[in-house]
């Protein structure tokens, strides 16, 4: 079975990342893509059983969009996430919250028509998060994410990990590496997760005990 993790950007005019990985933790392919349409042809080629996308995949309950034009509003009072988003919180692991105000709306919108998109096409599809993946596999002396040390410390790390790194990947290539990772651990009853089905579960590393 090939698993893809997803790099996903906000917006097509930046190259997003798609990564194939088998069941053996070997990269079969790392590749680019912009418009959303390559991503559904590579997902009807590679015919993965499981799709990790790195992004929010599902509105929290009582929001029907993220505009402040629009009346609807959180079904519980004073919140201001997603449950997951609030469980990583009390974690004590960053994320952007997903509400009216957040600043990666654009990526939120792709990420819900991609994963109603590719459901849609039969595609059993996760939500992961690269950063909290990092966090939980490596501790939280990772580098900030742009930083050239990062991709170092995420390169060493993940080798023993994944066969067939590429040693020239960005950043972007490190998080659908990740995402992919993730998505197989869950393929192998190795993950946790938080959230509720309603709002969208986030898949994780299997926490500490």
């Amino acid at each position: 079975m090939v698993v893809l993790g997803v790099g996903l950007r906000a917006s097509s005019k930046r190259s997003s990342t798609v990564v194939a990985l088998d069941q053996d933790s070997s990269i079969l392919s790392m590749e680019t893509f912009g418009e959303d349409d390559e991503l559904a042809q590579f997902a009807q080629d590679r015919k993965p059983g499981l799709i990790s996308i790195g992004a929010p995949l599902g509105l929290p309950l009582g929001l029907c969009c993220l505009e402040s034009t629009c009346s609807c509003d959180f079904a519980t009072p004073q919140r201001k996430g997603r449950l997951s988003e609030l469980e990583l919180s009390r974690m004590g692991i960053s994320c952007f919250f997903t509400n009216k105000g957040s600043i990666i709306r654009s990526l939120i919108y792709r990420g819900i028509a991609l994963r109603e998109r590719l459901q849609g096409l039969g595609f059993q599809v996760v939500e992961s998060y690269p950063h909290a993946t990092k966090m939980i596999l490596f501790g939280d002396k990772v580098p900030p994410k742009n930083s050239a040390a990062s991709l170092a410390f995420l390169k060493e790390r993940l080798s023993p990990l994944i066969a067939g790194l590429d040693n020239h990947m960005d950043s972007n290539g490190c998080d659908a590496v990740l995402n992919a990772y993730t998505g197989l651990l869950h393929t192998q009853d190795g993950t946790d997760v938080l959230g509720d089905e309603q709002e969208g579960i986030l898949v994780l590393p299997k926490l500490p005990r």
